[in-house]
C-alpha cells in the first residue's frame, strides 16, 4: 500500500514539473537588449562629427586634406596645385568621451573639442537613437588689419548630434549647431545657427557612401551652405574617406558657416580624410 502511495506521489510530482516546463517553454523570452554600434565608419561623416566615439585608451590620428576649388583654373591644375591640410588627433578618454585637437592653415586655426555620448541607441529595447554633444573652441592666429586681442580671436561651437542606425545599410543623423565668434571681420552676426544633416549608406563590407548638408539658418552674409559627398573605404587599420565638398575650412567654426565657394559655379574641392587608430592604453590593464 505504501509503495502505491509513493509511486502515485512520484508520478504526480513528475507530471507537475513537466507541465511547468511546458508552460515556461510557451512563455515569450525576454528581449536581449544590446547597443547598436558602427552607424558610421569613423568619428566624421565628411566634415561633420558623427555619432561614433572612440574606445577607451584609443588614439585616432587624422589627416584632413582639401585641394583647391575646380574653378581656380588650369594654371592651378583645377585645384590640385592648392592644398589645405588639418593635422590632428582624437583620444578616447572613456567609451563615451572623446577629446580632439588639431591645426589647420585657414585663419591659422588651432581647434579643440570634447565629444560626449549621453544616450546610446539600443536594439531590443531602450533608446531608438544615440544622442551626443560637441563643444569646441578655435583660436585664430591670422594677422588682421584691426589686430584683435587673444580673447577676441576665439570662436566657439556647440552641437547636439541625434543619430540612428536604421539597418545594416542606412544611418542618418541631425546636428543642430550654434557658432559664436567673439570678434568678426566680415558682415555677419557674431552668433549664427546651422543644421547639419548626415547620411551613410553601406555599399560593401568595407565601403560606404556618405552625404552631408549643412544649411545655415541665420544670416550667412556672402557665405554659402556646405554640401559634401564622400566615400569611406576601410583598409586594414586605416579608414580612407574621399569625396567632394565646397568647404575649405576644416574646424567646426569654419565649415559650418564660413564657406566661400558654391557647387553651382564649380567651387568644389576634392579632398580626403585619413584615419589611423592606435590603442595607447589597454583598459583591461
Amino acid at each position: 500500500m505504501v509503495k502505491h502511495w509513493i509511486l502515485g506521489i512520484s508520478l504526480l510530482v513528475a507530471s507537475s514539473l513537466s507541465a511547468q516546463d511546458d508552460l515556461l517553454g510557451d512563455m515569450p523570452s525576454e528581449p536581449v537588449i544590446t547597443p547598436v554600434n558602427f552607424a558610421f565608419k569613423t568619428t566624421r561623416v565628411v566634415n561633420l562629427q558623427s555619432v561614433e566615439t572612440l574606445g577607451e585608451g584609443v588614439f585616432d590620428f587624422k589627416i584632413q586634406h582639401r585641394f583647391g576649388a575646380l574653378n581656380s583654373g588650369a594654371s592651378n591644375a583645377f585645384g590640385l596645385d592648392l592644398a589645405t591640410i588639418r593635422i590632428g588627433g582624437e583620444y578616447g578618454l572613456t567609451p563615451k568621451v572623446t577629446l580632439g585637437l588639431g591645426r589647420s592653415p585657414v585663419e591659422k586655426t588651432i581647434d579643440g573639442y570634447a565629444k560626449i555620448k549621453w544616450v546610446q541607441q539600443m536594439r531590443g529595447g531602450g533608446s531608438p537613437v544615440s544622442v551626443l554633444t560637441v563643444a569646441s573652441a578655435a583660436y585664430r592666429n591670422q594677422n588682421y588689419t584691426a589686430e584683435p586681442s587673444l580673447v577676441e580671436r576665439l570662436a566657439y561651437v556647440g552641437q547636439v548630434i541625434v543619430g540612428r542606425k536604421f539597418n545594416e545599410k542606412l544611418s542618418l543623423q541631425v546636428v543642430p549647431s550654434v557658432v559664436h565668434y567673439n570678434w568678426v571681420n566680415v558682415a555677419v552676426p557674431n552668433t549664427q545657427f546651422a543644421l547639419g544633416l548626415g547620411m551613410r549608406h553601406k555599399l560593401t563590407m568595407r565601403s560606404s557612401l556618405n552625404l552631408e548638408w549643412i544649411p545655415v539658418l541665420s544670416d550667412k552674409g556672402t557665405f554659402y551652405n556646405s554640401f559634401s559627398i564622400g566615400m569611406d573605404v576601410e583598409t586594414g587599420g586605416h579608414v580612407f574617406q574621399m569625396g567632394f565638398t565646397n568647404s575649405i575650412g576644416l574646424s567646426e567654426n569654419l565649415f559650418l558657416t564660413r564657406n566661400t565657394t558654391q557647387w553651382n559655379n564649380a567651387g568644389i574641392r576634392f579632398g580626403f580624410n585619413l584615419s589611423r587608430v592606435f590603442t595607447l592604453v589597454d583598459p583591461r590593464g
